[in-house]
Protein backbone atom coordinates (compact mmCIF):
# COMPACT_ATOMS: atom_id res chain seq x y z
CA UNK A 1 0.00 0.00 0.00
CA UNK A 2 1.31 3.48 -0.81
CA UNK A 3 1.55 6.32 1.12
CA UNK A 4 -1.62 8.17 -0.41
CA UNK A 5 -3.66 4.89 0.29
CA UNK A 6 -2.54 4.18 3.94
CA UNK A 7 -3.38 7.88 4.55
CA UNK A 8 -6.77 7.38 3.03
CA UNK A 9 -7.18 4.13 4.89
CA UNK A 10 -6.30 5.71 8.24
CA UNK A 11 -8.53 8.52 7.36
CA UNK A 12 -11.09 6.06 7.60
CA UNK A 13 -10.58 3.66 9.95
CA UNK A 14 -8.70 5.18 12.61
CA UNK A 15 -10.27 6.37 15.74
CA UNK A 16 -7.24 8.80 16.53
CA UNK A 17 -8.45 11.24 14.05
CA UNK A 18 -11.63 12.96 15.72
CA UNK A 19 -8.50 13.85 18.60
CA UNK A 20 -9.14 17.73 18.76
CA UNK A 21 -6.45 19.82 17.37
CA UNK A 22 -4.78 20.61 20.58
CA UNK A 23 -1.57 20.05 22.74
CA UNK A 24 -2.67 17.97 25.65
CA UNK A 25 -1.11 15.75 28.09
CA UNK A 26 -2.03 11.55 27.63
CA UNK A 27 -1.04 8.85 30.46
CA UNK A 28 2.42 8.85 31.74
CA UNK A 29 2.74 12.63 30.62
CA UNK A 30 2.65 11.98 27.01
CA UNK A 31 2.85 14.69 25.05
CA UNK A 32 0.01 14.92 22.26
CA UNK A 33 0.49 17.91 19.51
CA UNK A 34 -1.30 18.75 16.29
CA UNK A 35 0.36 17.94 12.72
CA UNK A 36 -1.08 18.55 9.11
CA UNK A 37 -1.70 17.10 6.03
CA UNK A 38 1.58 16.66 3.82
CA UNK A 39 2.78 13.77 1.02
CA UNK A 40 6.50 14.50 1.87
CA UNK A 41 7.60 14.31 -2.26
CA UNK A 42 10.20 16.13 -3.93
CA UNK A 43 9.27 19.35 -6.13
CA UNK A 44 8.32 18.64 -8.96
CA UNK A 45 10.62 18.63 -11.95
CA UNK A 46 10.98 20.73 -14.72
CA UNK A 47 12.10 20.82 -17.69
CA UNK A 48 13.91 23.43 -20.49
CA UNK A 49 14.36 24.19 -23.76
CA UNK A 50 17.68 23.44 -23.89
CA UNK A 51 17.21 18.90 -24.57
CA UNK A 52 19.75 18.16 -21.60
CA UNK A 53 20.75 14.81 -22.12
CA UNK A 54 23.73 11.98 -20.64
CA UNK A 55 27.29 11.90 -22.61
CA UNK A 56 30.00 9.52 -22.37
CA UNK A 57 33.37 10.15 -23.17
CA UNK A 58 34.19 8.41 -27.26
CA UNK A 59 37.47 7.08 -27.87
CA UNK A 60 38.85 8.25 -31.14
CA UNK A 61 41.99 6.33 -32.96
CA UNK A 62 43.89 7.83 -35.74
CA UNK A 63 42.99 6.57 -39.33
CA UNK A 64 44.28 2.86 -40.39
CA UNK A 65 45.74 2.11 -43.92
CA UNK A 66 47.62 -0.31 -45.76
CA UNK A 67 50.23 -0.71 -48.11
CA UNK A 68 49.40 -3.18 -50.91
CA UNK A 69 52.36 -4.56 -53.29
CA UNK A 70 50.03 -6.21 -56.19
CA UNK A 71 49.82 -9.57 -55.87
CA UNK A 72 52.91 -9.68 -53.05
CA UNK A 73 50.41 -9.20 -50.41
CA UNK A 74 50.14 -6.34 -48.19
CA UNK A 75 52.07 -4.47 -45.29
CA UNK A 76 50.18 -3.10 -42.06
CA UNK A 77 47.90 -1.83 -40.92
CA UNK A 78 49.96 1.27 -39.84
CA UNK A 79 48.46 4.47 -38.65
CA UNK A 80 47.63 7.84 -40.52
CA UNK A 81 49.42 9.92 -37.74
CA UNK A 82 52.52 11.98 -37.42
CA UNK A 83 54.70 9.86 -36.02
CA UNK A 84 54.39 6.72 -36.66
CA UNK A 85 55.92 3.86 -37.47
CA UNK A 86 55.59 2.44 -41.31
CA UNK A 87 57.22 -0.63 -42.77
CA UNK A 88 59.46 -3.61 -41.55
CA UNK A 89 59.75 -3.63 -37.71
CA UNK A 90 63.45 -3.64 -37.41
CA UNK A 91 64.14 -0.76 -39.86
CA UNK A 92 60.69 1.36 -39.98
CA UNK A 93 60.29 4.82 -41.93
CA UNK A 94 58.50 7.91 -39.86
CA UNK A 95 55.65 8.99 -41.27
CA UNK A 96 55.31 12.93 -40.95
CA UNK A 97 51.68 14.53 -41.88
CA UNK A 98 52.13 17.73 -44.74
CA UNK A 99 49.75 20.14 -46.47
CA UNK A 100 47.17 19.68 -42.97
CA UNK A 101 47.24 16.32 -43.40
CA UNK A 102 46.18 16.16 -47.08
CA UNK A 103 49.71 14.45 -47.66
CA UNK A 104 52.66 12.67 -46.05
CA UNK A 105 56.07 11.55 -46.14
CA UNK A 106 58.37 9.01 -45.34
CA UNK A 107 61.68 9.33 -43.22
CA UNK A 108 64.15 6.38 -43.22
CA UNK A 109 66.81 6.14 -40.18
CA UNK A 110 69.09 7.51 -42.86
CA UNK A 111 67.49 10.57 -43.05
CA UNK A 112 66.35 9.96 -46.49
CA UNK A 113 62.82 11.35 -47.42
CA UNK A 114 60.07 9.51 -49.49
CA UNK A 115 56.90 11.35 -51.03
CA UNK A 116 54.87 13.56 -49.94
CA UNK A 117 52.02 11.13 -51.03
CA UNK A 118 48.77 11.48 -51.29
CA UNK A 119 47.03 10.31 -47.84
CA UNK A 120 43.78 9.15 -49.99
CA UNK A 121 42.33 5.70 -50.33
CA UNK A 122 44.39 4.35 -54.05
CA UNK A 123 47.71 6.45 -54.13
CA UNK A 124 50.33 5.38 -55.07
CA UNK A 125 53.36 5.27 -52.53
CA UNK A 126 56.74 5.04 -54.10
CA UNK A 127 59.48 4.19 -51.84
CA UNK A 128 62.74 2.80 -53.10
CA UNK A 129 61.78 1.73 -56.77
CA UNK A 130 59.09 -0.16 -55.07
CA UNK A 131 55.46 1.30 -55.92
CA UNK A 132 52.39 -0.15 -53.76
CA UNK A 133 48.79 1.21 -52.71
CA UNK A 134 47.38 2.91 -49.78
CA UNK A 135 44.29 1.18 -48.30
CA UNK A 136 42.55 2.91 -46.35
CA UNK A 137 40.13 1.01 -43.68
CA UNK A 138 36.73 2.55 -43.23
CA UNK A 139 36.57 4.32 -40.09
CA UNK A 140 33.92 2.30 -37.94
CA UNK A 141 32.03 2.88 -34.49
CA UNK A 142 33.11 -0.08 -31.92
CA UNK A 143 31.44 -0.69 -29.04
CA UNK A 144 31.49 -4.04 -26.47
CA UNK A 145 29.30 -4.39 -23.74
CA UNK A 146 30.62 -6.20 -20.25
CA UNK A 147 28.10 -6.21 -17.18
CA UNK A 148 28.09 -9.07 -14.77
CA UNK A 149 24.34 -9.51 -14.21
CA UNK A 150 23.53 -9.39 -17.64
CA UNK A 151 21.05 -11.81 -18.53
CA UNK A 152 21.22 -14.30 -21.72
CA UNK A 153 18.94 -11.89 -23.56
CA UNK A 154 20.93 -10.07 -26.52
CA UNK A 155 21.09 -6.06 -25.89
CA UNK A 156 19.30 -3.76 -27.90
CA UNK A 157 22.17 -1.48 -29.47
CA UNK A 158 21.44 1.11 -32.29
CA UNK A 159 22.20 4.70 -33.49
CA UNK A 160 20.57 7.70 -34.61
CA UNK A 161 21.39 10.71 -36.69
CA UNK A 162 20.68 13.45 -34.46
CA UNK A 163 18.50 15.57 -36.66
CA UNK A 164 15.08 17.52 -36.26
CA UNK A 165 13.05 14.47 -36.23
CA UNK A 166 15.39 12.86 -33.53
CA UNK A 167 15.01 15.98 -31.44
CA UNK A 168 11.34 15.84 -31.63
CA UNK A 169 11.21 12.45 -30.21
CA UNK A 170 13.00 13.39 -27.42
CA UNK A 171 11.40 16.51 -26.58
CA UNK A 172 8.76 14.14 -26.30
CA UNK A 173 10.22 11.31 -24.48
CA UNK A 174 11.27 13.93 -21.92
CA UNK A 175 7.91 15.17 -21.45
CA UNK A 176 6.45 11.74 -20.66
CA UNK A 177 9.85 10.62 -18.46
CA UNK A 178 9.33 13.52 -16.13
CA UNK A 179 5.92 13.09 -15.57
CA UNK A 180 7.12 9.76 -14.49
CA UNK A 181 9.31 11.05 -12.01
CA UNK A 182 7.01 12.82 -10.36
CA UNK A 183 4.48 10.05 -10.19
CA UNK A 184 7.04 7.48 -8.79
CA UNK A 185 8.60 10.19 -6.65
CA UNK A 186 5.04 10.49 -5.03
CA UNK A 187 3.99 6.87 -4.88
CA UNK A 188 7.32 6.18 -2.89
CA UNK A 189 7.09 9.45 -0.88
CA UNK A 190 6.16 9.03 3.07
CA UNK A 191 3.04 11.00 4.21
CA UNK A 192 2.39 13.03 7.01
CA UNK A 193 -1.52 12.12 8.03
CA UNK A 194 -3.90 15.02 9.05
CA UNK A 195 -5.14 15.38 12.33
CA UNK A 196 -2.65 12.98 13.89
CA UNK A 197 -0.24 14.15 16.75
CA UNK A 198 3.16 13.78 17.82
CA UNK A 199 3.26 11.70 21.02
CA UNK A 200 6.13 11.68 23.28
CA UNK A 201 5.84 9.87 26.36
CA UNK A 202 8.08 11.34 28.98
CA UNK A 203 8.20 7.48 30.53
CA UNK A 204 10.07 5.88 27.95
CA UNK A 205 11.51 8.95 25.94
CA UNK A 206 10.07 7.31 23.02
CA UNK A 207 8.55 10.20 20.01
CA UNK A 208 6.17 8.38 17.81
CA UNK A 209 4.64 10.94 14.76
CA UNK A 210 2.32 10.89 12.47
CA UNK A 211 4.63 10.03 9.25
CA UNK A 212 3.90 6.78 7.37
CA UNK A 213 6.24 5.79 5.34
CA UNK A 214 6.07 3.77 1.90
CA UNK A 215 6.83 -0.29 2.75
CA UNK A 216 9.93 -1.17 0.67
CA UNK A 217 7.69 -3.91 -1.76
CA UNK A 218 5.21 -1.00 -2.32
CA UNK A 219 8.61 1.14 -3.36
CA UNK A 220 9.80 -1.71 -5.47
CA UNK A 221 6.51 -2.03 -6.74
CA UNK A 222 6.65 1.82 -7.59
CA UNK A 223 9.79 1.84 -9.73
CA UNK A 224 9.05 -1.25 -11.35
CA UNK A 225 6.41 -0.07 -12.77
CA UNK A 226 7.78 3.06 -13.96
CA UNK A 227 10.56 0.95 -15.52
CA UNK A 228 8.11 -0.91 -17.18
CA UNK A 229 6.32 2.14 -18.54
CA UNK A 230 9.54 4.15 -19.47
CA UNK A 231 11.13 1.20 -21.22
CA UNK A 232 7.96 0.88 -23.42
CA UNK A 233 7.79 4.46 -24.38
CA UNK A 234 11.63 4.84 -25.41
CA UNK A 235 11.22 0.81 -27.39
CA UNK A 236 9.06 2.69 -29.32
CA UNK A 237 11.59 5.80 -29.94
CA UNK A 238 13.89 2.88 -30.59
CA UNK A 239 12.22 1.21 -33.28
CA UNK A 240 11.49 4.36 -34.96
CA UNK A 241 14.63 6.17 -35.19
CA UNK A 242 17.76 4.08 -34.18
CA UNK A 243 17.63 2.52 -37.26
CA UNK A 244 21.50 2.26 -37.50
CA UNK A 245 22.24 -0.94 -36.40
CA UNK A 246 25.96 -2.78 -36.27
CA UNK A 247 26.88 -4.25 -39.70
CA UNK A 248 29.11 -7.32 -37.67
CA UNK A 249 29.46 -8.50 -34.74
CA UNK A 250 33.88 -9.23 -33.89
CA UNK A 251 35.33 -11.99 -31.94
CA UNK A 252 34.94 -10.89 -28.23
CA UNK A 253 31.16 -9.54 -28.94
CA UNK A 254 32.26 -5.84 -30.19
CA UNK A 255 29.60 -4.32 -32.43
CA UNK A 256 30.58 -2.55 -35.17
CA UNK A 257 28.56 0.68 -37.17
CA UNK A 258 29.41 1.78 -40.43
CA UNK A 259 27.80 5.54 -41.19
CA UNK A 260 28.58 8.93 -42.80
CA UNK A 261 30.12 12.06 -40.86
CA UNK A 262 27.47 13.26 -38.46
CA UNK A 263 25.77 13.58 -35.13
CA UNK A 264 24.69 11.10 -33.79
CA UNK A 265 22.96 9.55 -30.86
CA UNK A 266 23.48 6.27 -29.21
CA UNK A 267 21.26 3.69 -27.67
CA UNK A 268 21.55 0.15 -26.24
CA UNK A 269 19.21 -1.51 -23.85
CA UNK A 270 20.60 -4.87 -21.81
CA UNK A 271 18.37 -6.64 -19.55
CA UNK A 272 20.55 -7.81 -15.74
CA UNK A 273 19.76 -9.38 -13.44
CA UNK A 274 18.26 -7.39 -9.81
CA UNK A 275 20.48 -9.37 -7.28
CA UNK A 276 17.55 -8.34 -4.47
CA UNK A 277 15.31 -10.97 -6.60
CA UNK A 278 14.93 -14.73 -6.74
CA UNK A 279 14.04 -14.90 -10.56
CA UNK A 280 13.75 -12.66 -14.18
CA UNK A 281 10.86 -11.41 -12.77
CA UNK A 282 13.37 -8.57 -10.83
CA UNK A 283 15.41 -8.09 -14.24
CA UNK A 284 16.16 -4.92 -14.72
CA UNK A 285 17.20 -2.63 -17.91
CA UNK A 286 20.77 -1.40 -18.20
CA UNK A 287 20.80 1.98 -20.40
CA UNK A 288 23.68 3.62 -22.58
CA UNK A 289 23.49 6.81 -23.26
CA UNK A 290 25.45 9.50 -25.39
CA UNK A 291 25.56 12.08 -28.21
CA UNK A 292 28.52 11.76 -30.25
CA UNK A 293 30.53 13.01 -33.55
CA UNK A 294 31.46 11.04 -36.39
CA UNK A 295 34.08 13.05 -39.12
CA UNK A 296 34.57 10.13 -41.53
CA UNK A 297 37.64 9.93 -40.26
CA UNK A 298 38.87 8.94 -37.70
CA UNK A 299 38.00 5.09 -35.15
CA UNK A 300 35.84 5.65 -32.72
CA UNK A 301 35.02 3.14 -29.48
CA UNK A 302 32.99 2.79 -26.54
CA UNK A 303 33.07 0.44 -23.70
CA UNK A 304 29.94 0.05 -22.08
CA UNK A 305 30.60 -1.77 -18.81
CA UNK A 306 28.73 -1.65 -15.60
CA UNK A 307 29.93 1.36 -14.35
CA UNK A 308 29.21 3.58 -16.95
CA UNK A 309 24.86 2.32 -17.25
CA UNK A 310 22.48 4.62 -15.96
CA UNK A 311 18.97 3.87 -15.68
CA UNK A 312 16.04 5.51 -17.58
CA UNK A 313 15.47 8.33 -15.15
CA UNK A 314 19.35 9.31 -16.08
CA UNK A 315 18.77 9.81 -19.88
CA UNK A 316 17.54 13.42 -19.59
CA UNK A 317 18.65 15.82 -17.36
CA UNK A 318 15.70 17.36 -15.07
CA UNK A 319 15.72 20.17 -12.44
CA UNK A 320 13.24 20.73 -9.26
CA UNK A 321 10.92 23.68 -8.82
CA UNK A 322 11.86 26.47 -7.30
Amino acid sequence: MNARALVWAMVCCSPLLVWPQSLSVGPNDTQLSDSGVQVLAPEPVRVGRELLMHAMPVTQTPPVFFLNNGTGGRAGPFELIDGAAVGAKQNPFTLHMVDHGLRFTLHSATNAIYGPFTATNGAPVLVGGATTTLVRVPPQLQVTISHANRTAQSPSIGIAPYDAGLARSLYELRTKYAALVDRVNTDTASARLEGVPTIHSSATGNTFTPVVKTSTRDKQNANKGSELSAMTFLDKVFEQSFRIRPQAVADGGAYRFQMPPGNYVLCALQRIKDPNAASLAGSLTAVWWTTFQFDGEHPLSLALTAENAVTWREIFAFEDKR
